[in-house]
């Protein structure tokens, strides 16, 4: 059991989760039915481009590497679990995709396989103190703020590499 426990577990589970979305996003946004869907949403930001998404990717789970350093260190659990509250928070947001799109969205099989896991670590980790609020709530901000950072940067890096690599 100190297995599923460890620190490490989160970037493990999140690698594992980016994959399905590495692989699947440019398909999934060149397919006939997102392409004949009008959206209200642009579903994994405007980027198209599997590299230009997987940086974003890279940066994402450096972090969350680094956050676990930082956990295992300080033996931080509140910090740790503040991350894994907004990451399975993001895996329900799949949950809402599929329902919004009324089909597969790239992500969703892991965020099925691993709500489980993720809300037997948080009941593992929780403590009946309000420290934990206050650390999940840092933990979101900073895991939304980065996400929408992302969402603006990757259309640049899809440009870059087009305009270089693609000629």
């Amino acid at each position: 059991m100190d297995l599923i426990f460890t620190y490490y577990l989160l970037p493990t589970l999140f690698i594992l989760h980016d994959f399905e979305e590495i692989i699947f996003v440019p398909l999934w946004k060149n397919s006939k039915k997102y392409k004949k869907q009008n959206q209200k949403y642009t579903f994994f930001g405007k980027v198209s481009n599997g590299s230009a998404f997987s940086v974003g990717v890279l940066e994402e789970f450096v972090i969350l590497l680094i956050i676990s350093l930082i956990c295992k260190i300080t033996d931080n659990n509140e910090l740790y679990f503040g991350f894994c509250v907004a990451y399975t928070f993001h895996l329900f947001i799949h949950i809402k995709m599929c329902i919004q799109f009324k089909g597969y969205v790239p992500g969703i099989y892991t965020a099925v396989i691993q709500i489980p896991l993720m809300l037997m670590i948080i009941h593992h980790y929780w403590e009946n103190n309000m420290s934990l609020i206050g650390y999940t709530l840092i933990a979101m901000i900073l895991v939304y703020a980065n996400l929408h950072f992302l969402h603006k940067i990757m259309p640049v890096i899809q440009n870059f590499f087009e305009s270089r690599y693609c000629q």
